[in-house]
């Protein structure tokens, strides 16, 4: 078949690190993210799993966050301990005419914020690894290794392009960097000058896993889906913000010929929503799209099985695509935006189909073709679980992500 668009050619390229000839030490760990205990998304994902892996290895991991509810509850594993911390939300101070629409300052004050109030616990808890997740929390990592002599290095992981003015200054603290994509570390280095390893997010392959239809827990969500009516559900999982795209997946849903009719389903929430509502409406399609709310991370491996093809509408700030990757990883095909980190995710006319970003009819045209072809469907779903389990299973991340501390260990 033709394929749809005109992808970008891009082979993901993830540093191989090569395995160690010497036994990797018992670290003691702070991963330091506000949002891991607080929000919801990719980051929060890898944050929480992260910890949970390194400490079935053997280390001593604490999971610091924001104090409040919606992200991480309970600790993930043993040996995982969760500390909360308060701090000032960013959407209190957009309330505040002039800050309303500064969404940087206001996320870097969030940060700072909550960086004053661990910073005790960071030099007393003797870490011999900081790992933080944003270039927000550079300034309280390069304090608490300033601090503490040395003892506890700084791990700097990006998911993203959260730069500030004058966040260069806080790198010479820096002993190791890693980045989420070959994309987001080729941002990093042209912004700090930097050389980042690449370390993908991670996929537990036992819990995303394929599921037949006849899985109670499976056909549950189908019928809450399907209504009574047999018929194609697509799904989108992501945070209802603007750069997400979600609107342009709506407005792919009206120009659909597939029959019977497909649904939109929208997993997740955010100040969005009301405008997606309002289109909805606008192009006929509000019978069709259905709005889950959030939906809690352990109850996806559920729902990917229960539908039939992931979107991915993206079109700013997406170095990664997690919930791509569990969708692969339940043998659901994907369609995409041949956008940053979904390019790296996503193997066009392997594991899915890319097309333009913010472009609704070469959206709907990949969406009917996939349809209309169910065993090329099959086809992508089953390549796409064998490549995840090649790039993206969690051994292969912890050893990634323990080769970076070792390197930060050794750095005089």
């Amino acid at each position: 078949m033709t394929p749809v668009g005109t992808p970008t050619a891009v082979k993901p390229r993830a540093t191989q690190i090569p395995r160690s000839a010497l036994p990797v030490p018992r670290f003691r760990i702070a991963l330091h993210n506000v949002t891991t205990t607080t929000k919801h998304g990719g980051v929060e994902t890898f944050v929480r799993e992260l910890a949970r892996h390194l400490a079935a290895a053997g280390h001593r991991v604490d999971v610091i966050g924001g104090l409040g509810g919606g992200g991480l509850g309970d600790a993930p594993g043993p040996g995982v301990r969760v500390r909360r911390a308060p701090f000032i939300r960013r959407e209190w101070l957009r309330r505040l005419p002039l800050l309303s629409r500064l969404y940087g300052p206001t996320k870097l004050i969030e940060r700072l914020s909550f960086g004053l109030t661990t910073l005790p616990w960071l030099l007393r808890g003797d870490y011999d690894i900081l790992h933080i997740q944003k270039p927000f929390d550079l300034p309280v990592g390069a304090i608490v290794r300033r601090l503490t002599g040395g003892k506890t290095r700084l791990i700097f992981g990006c998911h993203g392009r959260d730069f500030f003015a004058g966040d260069w200054r806080w790198t010479g603290a820096i002993d190791a960097t890693v980045s989420c994509s070959e994309g987001n570390a080729a941002e990093v280095a042209e912004h700090y000058g930097l050389t980042p390893r690449v370390v993908y997010n991670g996929i537990d392959l036992d819990r995303f896993s394929p599921r037949p239809r006849t899985d109670p827990a499976v056909r549950a969500w189908r019928e809450r889906l399907i209504n009574g009516q047999e018929r194609p559900v697509l799904l989108q999982a992501s945070r209802m913000v603007r750069w997400k795209g979600a609107e342009y997946a709506i407005e792919a849903l009206a120009l659909l010929r597939t029959e019977p009719l497909p649904v939109l389903a929208l997993a997740g929430d955010g100040p969005y929503r009301p405008e997606l509502a309002r289109l909805a409406a606008a192009h006929g399609v509000a019978d069709r799209v259905i709005f889950l709310g959030d939906v809690p991370h352990e109850a996806m491996p559920d729902l990917f099985p229960a539908t039939d093809l992931l979107l991915g509408t993206s079109f700013v700030n997406e170095t990664f695509g997690i919930t791509l990757c569990e969708a692969l990883a339940c043998e659901r095909a994907v369609v995409a935006s041949d956008f940053g980190g979904f390019r790296e995710v996503v193997r066009h006319g392997e594991t899915g189909l890319l097309v333009p970003p913010q472009d609704p009819a070469a959206l709907a045209a990949a969406i009917d073709r996939l349809l209309a072809d169910p065993d090329r469907r099959a086809a992508f779903g089953a390549a796409g679980r064998r490549d995840v389990a090649a790039r993206f299973s969690w051994p292969v991340v912890v050893e990634r992500v323990l080769a970076a501390y070792v390197e930060a260990r050794a750095r005089a």
